[in-house]
């Protein structure tokens, strides 16, 4: 799951009227937001109880600076703020049924709807199932002056039933764009394209906890035009501080040749949370290893599983400490669903060096016990979504040790300063 570690200072601005009532916009007024479906809603099947919700709402507040409040008439998952109006087992005609007194009484900013489900596990009413969802939408739409987010449905691994869900989903996206050009607040948020079914649990059903970050991660993407009001939108954020979710992975080697351990009897590179040298807090992410051929070497360790669609306007940012020359030749690398990948994109850091770490070194920009900063335009990796980031060392003609420490990590949908 992808880590919140530092709050932005500022709330919502006014400038977010244009998007959502007036009074969601006051800085001491958090938006009201509410999930409205059925059992994924509600949270069924993860292990906290929270499903996407608490994740989301995290995002929002801590990465974001949006204060929230999650609202509806359900209680459910461990999270303080566990307001919802997840129903588990409703069809698109029973949401319908009880949203105007839900969305009455519980007074949204903005509305996640997330419906169907049901109707494609009970195969109830098809032909009719997207006309019924548009209706709903149009409905949300009159009970309220709110943005509704409406998602595609997520994958199912019976395959009657997913033939089902993709001919439901093919359909949401025209739902959606003909509210919008009629100047109604209506959003897409794909969650089938977005999760595979390594991401649903063994009910079949609904997600497995990874799903659920991953949903969070979506909403959280969708919900930016909304709510950013032209402000940077963290995709992504760590200090490594004590407050931060732990590393996805702590030295887990994707791929290596001719590097191994440090020292004291150390097989391979290591990559894991340390409070020896920090950028800004207390703690930073430490990597060592030692390059054992002058003919080519390079090690790149997996360090946080994430799912971060990136735009034209995304951003890399981060620190680095690097505490010999061997340990410059070395750089945040990112792993994208599609098989893409940062070094091997040619995207170039402020100083025009390659953003890979054999020509970080090479470049030599990069001092020696101190921290540098490095930015990186992802432009050229837009429409992807990155499944992995990666710490990587890559050196085609020394050997001896490396060592140092990245930190402060953001990635962010602003344009380089």
């Amino acid at each position: 799951m992808r880590p919140s570690i530092r709050a932005l200072t500022t709330v919502v601005t006014a400038a977010v009227a244009a998007l959502v009532p007036a009074a969601a916009s006051q800085a001491a007024t958090p938006v009201r937001i509410m999930s409205l479906g059925a059992s994924i809603t509600w949270g069924t099947s993860s292990a906290d109880g929270n499903g996407y919700r608490e994740a989301l709402r995290r995002h929002l507040a801590d990465d974001a600076g949006v204060a929230v409040d999650m609202v509806g008439s359900q209680r459910s998952g461990t999270a303080a703020d566990n307001d919802n109006e997840g129903h588990p087992g409703f069809r698109i005609d029973q949401v319908a049924a009880g949203a105007d007194a839900w969305i009455a009484a519980a007074r949204p900013d903005v509305v996640l709807l997330n419906v169907g489900t049901n109707d494609m596990l009970q195969s109830y009413d098809l032909p009719n199932a997207p006309a019924r969802l548009g209706a709903l939408v149009d409905q949300i739409l009159r009970a309220a002056p709110v943005t509704v987010v409406v998602s595609t449905l997520v994958p199912n691994p019976d395959a009657a039933v997913e033939s089902r869900v993709r001919a439901y989903n093919g359909q949401i996206p025209g739902i959606v764009q003909a509210r919008a050009a009629a100047g109604k607040k209506v959003r897409l948020a794909d969650f089938h394209g977005n999760l595979t079914l390594s991401d649903i649990g063994p009910d079949r059903i609904h997600p497995t906890d990874g799903g659920y970050a991953k949903l969070a991660d979506v909403w959280f993407s969708a919900l930016q035009p909304v709510l950013s009001a032209g402000r940077p939108w963290p995709l992504f954020r760590t200090d490594f501080g004590a407050a931060a979710p732990p590393l996805t992975w702590t030295d887990t080697v994707q791929a290596s040749r001719n590097v191994t351990g440090y020292c004291c009897g150390l097989t391979s590179m290591e990559s894991g949370r340390r409070a020896e040298v920090a950028h800004g807090g207390t703690y930073a992410l430490m990597y060592s290893g030692t390059d054992t051929s002058a003919a080519g070497s390079y090690s790149y360790n997996r360090v946080f599983d994430v799912h971060l669609p990136l735009t034209t306007g995304t951003t890399l940012t981060y620190w680095i400490y690097p505490q010999s020359v061997n340990g410059t030749h070395v750089a945040i690398d990112l792993a994208l669903t599609d098989g893409r990948s940062l070094r091997d994109s040619g995207a170039v850091d402020q100083f025009g060096v390659r953003a890979h770490p054999q020509f970080q070194g090479e470049g030599r920009r990069l001092v020696v016990n101190q921290w540098n900063l490095v930015q990186v335009s992802l432009a050229g990796l837009a429409g992807g979504t990155v499944d992995q980031l990666r710490i990587g060392y890559d050196q085609p003609g020394a050997t001896g040790t490396f060592r140092g420490y990245v930190d402060d990590i953001q990635i962010v949908n602003a344009p380089l300063p």
